[in-house]
């Protein structure tokens, strides 16, 4: 049944070996997509942390009070959207 027959707590449905094929393929997509996200959101708080440093006095912990949010928030927008492609991508190429 594959790798995938498992993941939805229900009986295995049959599939194609081009159905399975096909879904390895996304889920792969989506976790180097996770991955890349993540390295992201490292960099952005790396860099954030690196100018609150650089930055005197109050202007600095402004910098780490306020900044991180807008931050989360393009990142998660740009995450979702690319994950919404992943998936249109594989209902198009998919069964």
């Amino acid at each position: 049944m594959g790798r995938l027959s498992h993941l939805s707590g229900r009986p295995p449905m049959p599939l194609t070996a081009i159905d399975l094929e096909a879904a390895e393929r996304a889920l792969r997509r989506q976790r180097r997509l996770a991955v890349r996200t993540a390295l992201s959101l490292l960099i952005a708080l790396a860099a954030l942390l690196t100018a609150a440093a650089v930055i005197p006095g109050r202007l600095g912990w402004a910098v780490l009070f306020f900044a991180p949010y807008p931050v989360l928030l393009a990142l998660a927008a740009l995450h979702v959207r690319r994950a919404e492609q992943v998936e249109d991508d594989h209902d198009r190429d998919g069964p």
